[in-house]
């Protein structure tokens, strides 16, 4: 999974680990993959504030030719990148015709240079998608690079057999995952509606390859008006809906096929075709850029500040999250009910450390589906490989029970892997290495504990941060008679009550939906209580 890296913390965030605003990083850099058309800085005042759709009228004959690949081809088309009101990146799209127009190929690039923690930092993204006709994809490669890391995927289809080979740094692994359908490119993503025609009322479903995660998504498309804006300059267009892990765009295609204007994350990310010079003229401004974007935008501050978080061992808060995006988990640590409030619903989450008891509550267990899939290894979770067995049995040597096997382990990993801001695409990665942020932590001890045949998920969300406010931050949960929250970054087992928890899944691709709240939640009416000492 792509990351924007960071550096050094700002003196106050010390204690707070760069691992709960690096997660942020993940979810900006899977909206920007999917939003590949970007917009000049003129507009962003207006549009930022999720209005966009005030400006935009319907208009009639919305007849559409429908393109192929050979008509699309030779035109290089540039846009800009604008997050949270500052201008961060271009991206380049081409179509080259190859062997007679048997195959074409996609060329892709992006480039990010964005403010974090003080530091510029800079994402590079390359891909080379090789297609036939129908945009159904052949073979392709990848390169992502942040900062001085790289990532490199390659790989191809055939006879129904999807080989994958990941470069990251020493490390070398293999993939092969049988398919029984075509897949698509995710840089074809806004191609695909164009070249099987587009009317008001179509809809589209397909499965597509995606870099980002390493993994087959689903993509579900709408298109749900032909309209034009005349003040923000957009011709007669088609408004395109797309779904994707977590993550809804609109985007607004015209009659010849080319996307022009697109948001996701409420808005908050835009892009707007523009000439080759006009995408690139970022560069020289983004390194003399002010805004910390990442931080400013992910951190939810409070009016009532929480003087333990890593004592408390209860929260009550109000949680405000925008409708129709996460719904509320429900667990033995964390209980939520609904407050309705000015036509919308805020939640009331009620967290205790210690799960309350319940009297006769029968024993939980898992079914065996459950089982397998959060005992399965990923390709970021290797929890079948010798390396993480080994380590795993040493961390626990002479526990005798599940519960002391999951404290060693959440010890091992919170002593033996140094807190530091380095991007790391697996669980043998960061065992190599023995140095990450969350994720990092996260996933090293979900393979470890799966490979002791412990069930183990990963859990998203937010946790408070003394003198700051809270962050996204990312966890486990292992089975231990019921789900034991567990964070191996701050080193607790189960996790103090400022965790409140957002989403959960097997692997980092569960996590996504996440970016769809980031810079949306508001917190307040909160009451806690410190334990262990904590005043």
């Amino acid at each position: 999974m792509l990351m924007v890296s960071a550096m050094d913390l700002h003196p106050l965030i010390k204690s707070a680990p760069e691992k709960c605003l690096r997660l942020v990083q993940t979810f900006f850099i899977s909206s920007m993959h999917s939003l590949k058309y970007f917009l000049p800085a003129a507009l962003l005042v207006t549009l930022l504030t999720s209005c966009a759709p005030q400006y935009f009228s319907p208009v009639s004959g919305d007849a559409f030719t429908r393109r192929d690949l050979q008509a699309l081809s030779g035109r290089e088309l540039w846009h800009g990148f604008v997050f949270n009101g500052e201008k961060v990146g271009f991206a380049r799209l081409k179509i080259e015709p190859e062997a007679g127009g048997q195959s074409y190929t996609l060329f892709s690039e992006a480039s990010l240079r964005i403010r974090f923690l003080g530091m510029g930092k800079s994402v590079s993204i390359r891909g080379e998608d090789r297609v036939a006709p129908d945009l159904s994809l052949l073979s392709f490669r990848y390169e992502q690079t942040i900062d001085e890391k790289t990532l490199a995927l390659e790989g191809g289809i055939r006879n129904g057999l999807l080989s994958v080979v990941q470069r990251s740094g020493n490390e070398v692994k293999t993939s092969e995952t049988k398919i029984s359908s075509p897949l698509y490119p995710s840089s074809g993503i806004n191609l695909y509606p164009v070249l099987r025609g587009m009317k008001t009322g179509a809809d589209y479903a397909y499965p597509v390859y995606d870099p980002q995660t390493q993994s087959i998504v689903d993509v579900a498309q709408s298109v749900v008006a032909f309209e034009e804006s005349r003040r923000l300059g957009i011709e007669p267009s088609f408004k395109l809906e797309t779904r994707m892990s977590g993550h809804v765009a609109e985007s607004w295609i015209n009659l010849q096929g080319e996307t022009v204007f697109e948001r996701g994350m409420g808005g908050v990310l835009i892009t707007f075709k523009e000439s080759e010079r006009g995408a690139k003229s970022f560069l020289a401004e983004a390194s003399m850029g002010k805004k910390d974007l990442i931080y400013d935008f992910s951190l939810i501050r409070t009016d009532t500040p929480i003087t333990c978080p890593r004592k408390a061992d209860f929260l009550e808060a109000t949680v405000e999250v925008p409708e129709k995006t996460l719904s509320p988990l429900q667990s033995p640590h964390q209980h939520i009910s609904p407050q309705q409030q000015d036509k919308e619903t805020a939640w009331i989450y009620r967290i205790h450390k210690i799960a309350p008891d319940v009297p006769d509550a029968p024993r939980q267990a898992l079914n065996a589906k459950d089982r397998f899939l959060f005992l399965a290894p990923f390709h970021h979770i290797e929890s079948d490989h010798p390396e993480i067995l080994e380590a795993a049995r040493k961390a626990v040597a002479g526990a005798q029970t599940t519960r002391g096997k999951v404290e060693r382990l959440t010890s091992w990993v919170a002593n033996e892997i140094k807190d530091e801001p380095v991007d790391s695409f697996s669980a043998l990665e960061v065992l190599h290495n023995r140095k990450g942020e969350c994720q990092a932590h996260t996933m090293l001890y979900t393979a470890m504990a799966r490979a002791l045949g412990i069930p183990t998920r990963l859990a998203g969300g937010i946790v408070y941060m003394e003198g700051m406010g809270f962050l996204y931050h990312a966890w486990a949960e292992s089975f231990v008679d019921d789900w034991l929250p567990v964070d191996a970054t701050f080193n607790q087992v189960p996790v103090d009550a400022t965790h409140i928890k957002l989403v959960e899944g097997p692997d980092w691709i569960s996590l996504l939906p996440m970016g769809s709240v980031i810079g949306h939640i508001r917190i307040r009416n909160i009451r806690f209580h410190c334990g262990e000492n904590g005043n």
